[in-house]
Formats: structure tokens, C-alpha cells, sequence
């Protein structure tokens, strides 16, 4: 078993407040990080010039080591910032952000106050357990959040 740690995942958004804000709104989670700093060019590989102003925000959720969420937004982008809206179908090599909630049916009327695009209400559904363990129930919500991306909320049931 490998002992390294998913720690993060940071989307790249064209307003990282904006952005942040949503997901207080709608899970509850708190800022962890907040600063503007210089994106080395490597750091990712945007285009960017050495030392490009960035605003990085980290959300914290339950674990304070694990399951962060990091927006990042460029202060002068080297790309097109146009947020895609009114999606409805993910594409190849997209990332699904997968998240776990005591309260589905609460997610989902937050969500839908703060502009979520809802691609599937919360509906009850199976699916396998790994290796023998017996199937999970799940009631799962499926959105994009103003930012275009693509996730999927989840409670046991």
C-alpha cells in the first residue's frame, strides 16, 4: 500500500471569491487559505509568465489534513476566463468532484439558490460494494457549480 496522501484537488476559476463563495454557501466550508501570491510557470503549466499574480483560496472541510478544495484564479489570465453555463454532459479527461453529505435534499435547495446548474435532483440508487461487501445505497444529487464543474453529491442511506 503506497503511504502517499491525496491531499487537494484546485480547479482553475476566473474568480476564486466568486468561487469560494459557493461552496461555503452551499456545503458549509470554511476557508483554510486565503492569499495572492506568485505562481511559479511550472505550477501549474498555464502559460503564464514566471511570477504570475494568482489568488488561492483553500477550502477546509471535515478533515483538517485531507479533502481540500483550492481555487485558483489568474489576475491577469494568459487564457480565454469565459465560464461555460448551462451545461448539461461532462467531456473526456474532466474531473467529477465527489462529495459526501448527511443531507442530500438540504445541498440541493442551497445549490439551487446559489445558481448550481442541476443535471439530477436527488434520487435514490445501488450500486456494488467493493470486492465482497454488500451494495451501497446512496441518494445522489448531480450538478455543475457556476463554474462549469461537474459533481456529484452523495448520503448513505
Amino acid at each position: 500500500m503506497s503511504t502517499d496522501i491525496f491531499k487537494r484537488t484546485t480547479f482553475i476559476v476566473a474568480d476564486a471569491v466568486k468561487a469560494a463563495k459557493f461552496y461555503q454557501d452551499v456545503f458549509g466550508w470554511k476557508i483554510w487559505y486565503d492569499n495572492t501570491l506568485e505562481a511559479d510557470y511550472r505550477f501549474p503549466p498555464s502559460g503564464a509568465p514566471d511570477k504570475a499574480k494568482v489568488h488561492l483560496i483553500v477550502l477546509e472541510v471535515a478533515d483538517p489534513k485531507i479533502g481540500k478544495l483550492g481555487l485558483l484564479s489568474y489576475e491577469n489570465p494568459p487564457f480565454d476566463t469565459g465560464t461555460p453555463t448551462n451545461r448539461t454532459k461532462v467531456r473526456m479527461g474532466e474531473t467529477i468532484l465527489v462529495v459526501n453529505s448527511r443531507d442530500v435534499k438540504a445541498v440541493y435547495q442551497r445549490a439551487k439558490k446559489a445558481g448550481a446548474t442541476i443535471i439530477s435532483k436527488p434520487v435514490d440508487w445501488t450500486v456494488p460494494g467493493p470486492g465482497d461487501t454488500p451494495e451501497i445505497q446512496l441518494r445522489t444529487l448531480a450538478m455543475f457549480d457556476p463554474n462549469g464543474i461537474y459533481m456529484e453529491v452523495s448520503q448513505h442511506c
